[in-house]
């Protein structure tokens, strides 16, 4: 299940010997029908079959036919992963059904049936190449004094090409992980898969600037591009009266829905639920639900939300939420950062590995900022077997201190 790539000079031999395909293309289409019926083939399609391609011959994964390994050493590769592969718990394929798709595997390799036919075709594929093998022969002759003065000048440049990448790599040292083409599942439709469950590490919920800890709060860096959000002069003067009044004020303390992009970074995790022409996002917190369209469709008159209204479209692998039509009232955080009604908040989520989501938040409202500013974090997948949203629900809370004898905790 390696992803190494082979030399160069190995693959102009694979070209020789996959020059006459009849053969191979016979036995292939034999394996295939055979291992339909096998207890493999399901678990197969199910889990495998989107990275490693129908019958096991390759596509964004490489190929795993023909199947040189045993069942324990596929078994091991799957949980662990070893670098070669995202690893797949038992909650996605048990060990039985590893080792079903490992016989599967060793069934396409060589059919009964399809390898007592494909012999004598591969008997003449084998002659057909050992002649071309002698026609290239004189070839590889000729090119080869070529080739040794193109292995000296690339000995020559390797020191100015190594220096140059470990001068690149410095320089782009501590920027955000994912520049390269995500190689992840994707849906039907072709975009990312983002369904799943999902949730932030960072303590951008009590204060999204840095910040030091305090009696409940944990210190935090902050994820405000910069540290500093670029409030107007009266803004300033609000926000600075936001947090000392933060415990009584903050809405969210009284139940109201966060906001966005609060509630993406609240310590409770979401649900992602994905479509063609929509995306469902579902919150532990409150049972807060919004849904993004993704079909074309504008915002609609004006009108005002707590969550707002969100209209979403693709540019490449990144999800593009923009989302408007806010009342206002909402926080940034327990430090009492705020906004007006005039908020856009346009969300971008692009998707690192199967596991990472690198998170983009710009802020605009021109009555409250001086510029625009952007916030920025990755999502992590949850990944717990049996993993589901679980209740919080903050108006039972507050039901029970007002009715507990001696009040509740808030």
């Amino acid at each position: 299940m390696g992803f190494q790539r082979a030399p160069a000079a190995a693959l102009s031999l694979a070209l020789l010997a996959a020059a006459p395909v009849s053969a191979a293309a016979s036995a292939a289409a034999a394996a295939s029908a055979a291992g339909q019926d096998h207890p493999g083939a399901q678990p197969y399609r199910q889990v495998c079959g989107f990275c490693h391609g129908t019958a096991g011959g390759g596509d964004v994964a490489p190929a795993l036919v023909p199947f040189g390994f045993d069942a324990d050493y596929l078994l091991a590769v799957v949980r662990e992963g070893y670098g070669q592969m995202p690893p797949i718990s038992r909650r996605e394929l048990d060990d039985d059904a590893v080792r079903q798709v490992a016989g599967y595997l060793e069934l396409l390799t060589s059919p009964p049936a399809a390898a007592g036919n494909a012999a004598p075709e591969a008997g003449e594929a084998e002659t057909e190449a050992g002649e071309a093998e002698t026609e290239t022969g004189e070839a590889e002759t000729e090119t080869g004094e070529a080739e040794t003065e193109a292995a000296a000048a690339e000995t020559g440049t390797a020191a100015e090409a190594g220096t140059a990448a470990a001068a690149a790599g410095a320089g782009q040292e501590g920027a955000a992980a994912g520049t390269g083409r995500y190689d992840g599942p994707r849906t039907p439709e072709g975009r990312p898969d983002l369904n799943g469950i999902w949730q932030t590490l960072n303590a951008a919920s009590w204060d999204v600037r840095p910040h030091n800890a305090q009696d409940g709060v944990p210190a935090g860096l902050g994820v405000v591009e910069g540290g500093e959000i670029p409030y107007r002069p009266w803004a300033a003067a609000q926000q600075e009266r936001n947090y000392a009044n933060r415990l009584s004020d903050d809405p969210v303390r009284k139940c109201y829905l966060p906001g966005v992009p609060r509630i993406t970074y609240m310590p409770f995790p979401f649900r992602i639920l994905q479509t063609p022409d929509h995306v469902v996002v579902t919150y532990e917190f409150a049972h807060a639900v919004r849904i993004i369209y993704t079909d074309g469709s504008g915002h609609p008159l004006p009108n005002d939300f707590w969550m707002g209204d969100s209209r979403g479209h693709w540019d490449g692998d990144t999800l593009v939420v923009d989302t408007t039509h806010f009342n206002g009232l909402t926080w940034f955080d327990a430090a009492g950062n705020f906004h007006g009604d005039q908020l856009r908040v346009v969300e971008r989520y692009t998707p690192i590995t199967p596991y990472h989501v690198d998170y983009e938040v710009t802020i605009e409202d021109p009555e409250v900022f001086t510029r625009p500013w952007t916030m920025r974090m990755p999502l992590y997948r949850r990944m717990e077997d049996r993993l589901q949203l679980l209740d919080y629900d903050c108006v039972d809370f507050i039901l029970q201190a007002l009715t507990a004898p001696e009040g509740g905790a808030r």
